[in-house]
Order: C-alpha cells, then sequence, then structure tokens
C-alpha cells in the first residue's frame, strides 16, 4: 500500500454540464458522490442530453450554476441574468427555454438508452463543425447502473501532479481543476504525471472507509476548452494535452486523456485532508 496524497478538492456537478460546487466533506455511495450529476437537460427536438460536449449548441450551460441541498435533496440553479430556477417546478423547463431559444425539459431519472452526442475536439480546434466526421454518439451511465447523468462512471479523479503537467500547455499556465469537473482532486505527493494512466483495476483507499476501483483514464472532450466561471476559454487545450498524454480508452483508442474514472467498491465519507493510498 502506497500513500499517494490527501483530498485537496471535492467537488459535485448536480445538474449535468452546468457549473457546480466545492464542498468540505460528502457522503459518497455506490451511485456516486451524493448530489452529483442528479438532473440534466434533455434537448426536446433530439431526445438526447444537453450536454457542453457540443460546445457550439450547449456552452451557455457552463454559464449557469447548480447547488445541490443536501438536506431536502433539492436542486437550485442560477442562471446568467441572476434568476434563480427549480427545476422541479413544471414551469423552470419553460423558462429556460425561452433563456436559450430551444426547446428543453428537466430529466430526474435517467432513461436507460438515454443517448449523448461529443463532438471531436481536435476537429474544433482546427475550425472544423461540431457535427463533423469525428462527432460520436454515446450511451451514457454504462458504468453507473445505479442512476445518474454520469458520461460513464460515477467518480472521476485528478492527481495535482498531472494538473501542474497540463497547466505548463494552457494560456493560464497555472492548474485549473474546475476545467476538468473531477470529484476529487488528490493532491498528490511522490505521484508522476499521468501516473493515474496506468491505475487500471487497482484500489484507492480514501481516509477510514472509502474505497475507490479505478475504470480507466478519462478522456477529454471539448468541455475544457471552454470559459468555466472565471477561467478565461482555452480553444486548443484537448489538442495540447493530447500531444502530452495520450492513452488507451475502451472503443476510443488512443486519446486525450486526463485524470481517471473509477467506481465505488465500499461506500464511506470523505473530506478535505483525508489520507489517500493505491492498494
Amino acid at each position: 500500500m502506497t500513500r499517494i496524497g490527501t483530498v485537496g478538492e471535492l467537488r459535485r456537478y448536480p445538474v449535468k454540464s452546468m457549473l457546480g460546487e466545492t464542498l468540505e466533506r460528502a457522503e459518497v455511495r455506490t451511485r456516486g458522490l451524493s448530489g452529483d450529476r442528479v438532473c440534466a437537460l434533455i434537448d426536446v427536438e433530439t431526445g438526447r442530453v444537453a450536454s457542453a460536449k457540443m460546445p457550439r449548441r450547449w456552452s451557455w450551460l457552463l454559464k449557469c450554476a447548480a447547488t445541490y441541498l443536501d438536506d431536502s435533496g433539492a436542486v437550485a440553479i442560477e442562471t446568467p441574468d441572476g434568476r434563480r430556477l427549480d427545476p422541479a417546478d413544471p414551469g423552470a423547463s419553460d423558462r429556460l427555454s425561452a433563456l436559450v431559444d430551444r426547446p428543453v425539459r428537466f430529466a430526474f431519472a435517467r432513461d436507460e438508452a438515454l443517448l449523448l452526442e461529443r463532438a471531436n475536439p481536435e476537429e474544433l480546434a482546427a475550425g472544423g463543425d461540431e457535427n463533423g466526421p469525428g462527432k460520436t454518439v454515446i450511451q451514457i451511465g454504462m458504468g453507473a447502473p445505479e442512476g445518474g447523468f454520469f458520461d460513464a462512471f460515477p467518480i472521476h479523479f485528478i492527481t495535482t501532479a498531472s494538473l501542474r503537467r497540463v497547466a505548463e500547455v494552457s494560456i493560464a499556465k497555472a492548474p485549473e481543476p474546475a476545467r476538468f469537473r473531477p470529484n476529487i482532486v488528490i493532491d498528490s505527493v511522490g505521484v508522476d504525471a499521468f501516473a493515474e494512466n496506468g491505475w487500471d483495476g487497482a484500489l484507492i483507499r480514501i481516509g477510514r472507509d472509502l474505497r475507490l476501483c479505478v475504470a480507466f483514464p478519462t478522456p477529454r472532450c471539448a468541455v475544457p476548452t471552454l470559459a468555466h466561471g472565471a477561467n478565461a476559454p482555452d480553444p486548443r487545450l484537448t489538442v495540447e494535452i493530447g500531444k502530452i498524454n495520450r492513452a488507451p480508452v475502451p472503443d476510443m483508442g488512443p486519446a486525450p486523456c486526463l485524470g481517471a474514472y473509477a467506481l465505488i467498491k465500499r461506500p464511506g465519507r470523505v473530506a478535505l485532508g483525508d489520507e489517500i493510498y493505491l492498494e
């Protein structure tokens, strides 16, 4: 067993593709971190998930911020014009549809075959269309059988060693974890950049109880290139990541990667500063 660091940041994103919130502590169940990806917008026209992976259509989602109220299980959304919406309100979908001039509806339950479109980030960086030949359509949540609007698996983590390496090729020249939407940022010790590429199948122990099983490296899409709150756009960031770290991803082959996905092997609580070990 090797100590690899501590919990440096905890984040969750109650509505898929919207800005999320940072936490000091959280409950992690087999479904995932409490309150994470519990809601999504569905494009009424296509029946598919509205995702900033198609940035020319849906990047405005990253101008909205979502919070999860642990006591009640409710979700609150703040729109760019300062309005607050409750997705459970029957009129909320209409108000958001008017704001974006496209019919959308909120969903709290994930249909078994719900699909998501993913533009090719390298084509976009070269000036191509998001509906170009590299676009893929994926079934979301294939590694999250208990529900939730996850791309694949219920936990996504990144090490600070990898973030620092990526910062070297970013416009900001500083680590910006918000761009990559992790649940857990590992404040790593004695870990090389992109070491998580080789942790497939490994167990990670966090704190007293929580155990994660690493799935595979996280492929990066167009989302890190977009503005996230105070973080300005970085249009070629995913391309630059691909130059310094490509890793094999199931059904995709070698892809620009940062961080890794994981399943929950044993539920538990997690808090900032918790010790993390690779077993």
